[in-house]
């Protein structure tokens, strides 16, 4: 028998031999690494079960390259544990096979839903990416028949059809659902691995003009809620399109005038307070209370339709080529040009490292909060002022007519 302690420095010097060699650990009964004739190394750890010593299995852990000497130790004393507790770690192997084999991806694509991105702050877009992209295509095949060409060609379709960004996203989201089964056991290898991002991606700078701005908020109002609102309350606090879309009434303090939003709403997973001016309390003040969402059309689900409305709201005010995320680019300009400092707007903007950044981040606990106040009542003040000098020329224009 071949007998070693199985290391990265011995194991690099097994030579490859005629015939196949399991060469076993000298500590870790059971433990070996198989090496083929072609030079291939994969770790495997053998036992006998209960009740049958005649017929030893042998578990794969992995090829050594893929998985580390120390990985695959761990996981042999996994099975061996699992040995010594009367299961058969092998038999369970197998069976789970023959799920991967049966099992849809719709339903496997569920339960990750359910059980690790209802978790994640992404979870809406992260199910409607799947929904939409994925599985129309994968929902009715299994999970072992998804390979690295089925992935390539969903990115590849996505791309075609002019949205090169989108299919990064889908590949995110998949990667992260191939890892999620991974570590349920039910795969050994993503399908994503050696995928590369379809895109990339260039960070935007767009900012609307004041005109733009004025043009955008008259069509919001004209659409009216939950949509119109929600672009209002975008253009007025700085705040992220699903932090506004996700807000509920009892993250409102209406009579303090602000909006407590919870750690798990934010981007950097740290609580936040976004104070209301005045256009924004009499916005939140004639929204409809349909029940626990504020901007909603039933009170119990966030808003959807962002790209229906988003396309009426171009057509209705006339720009064009920006998106909602712009909206919070150009708060923060316009407040550069009131002269309201950038670790103030920072601090609007609930960045996790802004304008004050190394040791003096560290030091710095100041939020400002006053600051913040007044600045966004600043804000507030310059676009209820461009919004209504619009109206008045739009009146004189219609007297005159």
């Amino acid at each position: 028998m071949n007998r070693l302690k199985l290391t990265k420095s011995t194991i690099d010097s097994v030579p490859a031999s005629a015939k196949e060699v399991i060469w076993w650990d000298i500590d870790l009964k059971g433990f070996g690494l198989k090496v083929t004739p072609a030079g291939r190394k994969v770790f495997l750890v053998q036992y006998r079960p209960a009740g049958d010593r005649r017929n030893p299995r042998k578990y794969t852990i992995g090829e050594y390259g893929q998985v580390t000497p120390y990985q695959a130790r761990v996981e042999a004393q996994r099975v061996l544990a699992e040995r010594a507790a009367g299961r058969d770690p092998q038999a369970d192997k197998q069976a789970t096979k023959r799920r991967i084999a049966s099992e849809q991806v719709a339903d496997l694509v569920t339960e990750f839903l359910t059980r690790h991105a209802a978790q994640n702050r992404t979870a809406g877009e992260t199910g409607r990416i799947f929904r939409r992209e994925v599985l129309p295509l994968w929902g009715r095949r299994t999970l072992g028949e998804i390979r690295k060409r089925d992935v390539v060609a969903l990115l590849d379709g996505v791309r075609g059809r002019g949205a090169p960004v989108m299919a990064n996203r889908v590949l995110a989201a998949i990667r992260k659902f191939f890892n999620w089964c991974i570590s349920r056991g039910l795969l050994e290898v993503s399908p994503c691995t050696g995928v590369g991002t379809p895109t990339r991606e260039r960070a935007r700078h767009r900012t609307l003009s004041d005109e733009e701005l004025t043009a955008v908020l008259t069509a919001a109002r004209e659409i009216g809620h939950p949509f119109g609102s929600i672009v209002q309350m975008l253009a007025l606090t700085a705040q992220r399109r699903d932090e506004v879309g996700r807000l509920t009434w009892d993250q409102l303090d209406l009579e303090q005038a602000v909006w407590v939003m919870p750690p798990e709403h934010a981007k950097n997973g740290k609580p936040h307070l976004v104070h209301l001016s005045e256009p924004v309390l009499q916005l939140i003040q004639n929204t409809p209370k349909l029940g626990d969402v504020v901007f909603s059309t039933d009170g119990a689900t966030a808003f959807q339709g962002f790209s229906k409305s988003k396309a009426r709201l171009d057509q209705l005010s006339g720009v064009s080529a920006w998106t909602l995320h712009d909206l919070r680019r150009t708060v923060v300009s316009g407040m550069a040009r009131l002269g309201i400092a950038p670790h103030v707007a920072d601090k609007i903007l609930n960045h996790q490292s802004g304008t004050i950044s190394g040791v003096a981040a560290v030091y710095q606990r100041h939020e400002f909060l006053d600051q913040r106040r007044q600045a966004l009542d600043v804000w507030a003040t310059f676009v209820s002022t461009l919004t209504t000098h619009k109206a008045a020329i739009e009146q004189r224009a219609r007297l005159y007519a």
